[in-house]
């Protein structure tokens, strides 16, 4: 898979307890592979906790709190799959704040399967998926499921390849 403009670049994680420790470390391995840097952003300070198919996970650092996260410290935000996560963000006054200052500056974005249901708290809709890949892309944001997660990275290597300067967001 090709990654390669991620290189260099920040990449925000967006998580709450709960979410899917497996694709959580497939992402960073992605990332990792191509030197760009992934922080993870969580309501939780210190430490957030993965959920791992039937029964809590390793726990992970937190590289910043949504209260005091900024979109424009990052070049694209990642929310991962998982139920228990994405009912914790659901009522996060900072996650909306930040979700909305990355698609109001139309920076990349990338949710996959559960996490899509956070896009109606920002008045988006899902864009529809592509049959043959299985993932779904309107302008910067890029909707997939677990299943489709190398197509997933790979839309949003494209998304970040069409970036055109620098954004102002809050």
């Amino acid at each position: 898979m090709q990654l390669s403009n991620f290189t260099g670049k920040t990449v925000a994680i967006m998580v709450a307890s709960g979410f899917d420790e497996d694709i959580f470390i497939a992402i960073q391995r992605a990332m990792m592979s191509v030197n760009a840097k992934l922080r993870v952003i969580s309501r939780d300070a210190g430490l957030t906790n993965a959920w791992n198919g039937s029964s809590w996970g390793m726990s992970y650092p937190v590289d910043s709190t949504l209260s005091t996260t900024l979109a424009i410290d990052y070049d694209a935000l990642i929310i991962p799959s998982g139920e228990r996560h994405v009912t914790t963000l659901s009522p996060e006054a900072h996650a909306k704040r930040l979700m909305r200052a990355f698609t109001r500056e139309e920076m990349p974005v990338l949710v996959l399967e559960e996490a899509s249901a956070l896009l109606e708290l920002v008045d988006l809709a899902a864009p529809v998926r592509d049959g043959e890949t299985g993932v779904g892309v309107d302008g910067k944001l890029v909707v997939a499921g677990r299943e489709n997660l190398d197509a997933a990275l790979a839309a949003l290597n494209t998304v970040l390849l069409s970036e055109d300067g620098e954004s102002v967001a809050a």
